[in-house]
């Protein structure tokens, strides 16, 4: 199975040092993703001719930057990027990922992800801001919430103590100066190995 341009499980291999064990857990997830969105809506035909690439690809990057050992918690969730490719990549039994998404089809599918690529994961179904938060070292988001508003749904655990990773398209520049005008953090950005934006990894945050 490959994108339409050729992109498949092999190119990620090589691009993003993916061990083997971890890449067949990643076939599976994308296995069941095939299955699932013909049942209901979680990714559209001219997407999955692009998974690999456009988004296996661009979850796997998140990768180093999330705590070995650590529990990290994934905001809306959907169609499980890039929750599950992240859970794939677990080495440590005591790394896990939780996943908050308030579509009951959609949490079926990801709890289905997980049991068929024995993730050490969970699937919260519930909106964001009802959830009563767990414990988490590290809070993901992607394509969820403007930044702003996003720091408003991840305040509980970056308060806490847990720290943000969230890519963001070619107008993060523009997300992050919006975001400075309500909170003050310390922030880090990585340019994006898949596109014009940038991995936006931030911490010591408060309100204004």
């Amino acid at each position: 199975m490959a994108d339409r341009d050729g992109f498949g499980a092999k190119d990620l291999e090589k691009a993003g040092n993916v061990s083997r064990e971890t890449l067949e857990r990643i076939e599976t997830i994308v296995s069941e993703l095939d299955e699932w969105r013909t049942k209901i809506n979680l990714i559209g035909p001219s997407e999955f001719d692009q998974v690999w690439r456009r988004h296996v690809w661009d979850s796997w990057q998140l990768f180093p930057h999330i705590p070995d050992g650590g529990k990290t918690i994934d905001l809306g969730s959907g169609s499980g990027f890039p929750a599950l490719v992240l859970a794939a990549g677990f080495a440590s039994e005591e790394s896990h990922m939780t996943m908050i998404e308030s579509v009951g089809k959609k949490c079926a599918f990801l709890r289905a992800a997980v049991q068929a690529a024995n993730l050490n994961a969970k699937v919260i179904q519930g909106r964001v801001e009802a959830v009563n938060p767990v414990h988490a070292d590290c809070i993901t988001a992607r394509a969820f919430a403007p930044l702003p508003k996003l720091l408003d749904y991840a305040e509980p655990w970056l308060k806490a103590g847990a720290y943000g990773v969230f890519p963001k398209g070619r107008r993060w520049q523009e997300e992050l100066t919006a975001a400075q005008e309500s909170w003050r953090f310390a922030y880090e950005a990585i340019p994006s190995v898949t596109g014009d934006g940038a991995i936006l990894k931030i911490s010591e945050v408060s309100r204004v």
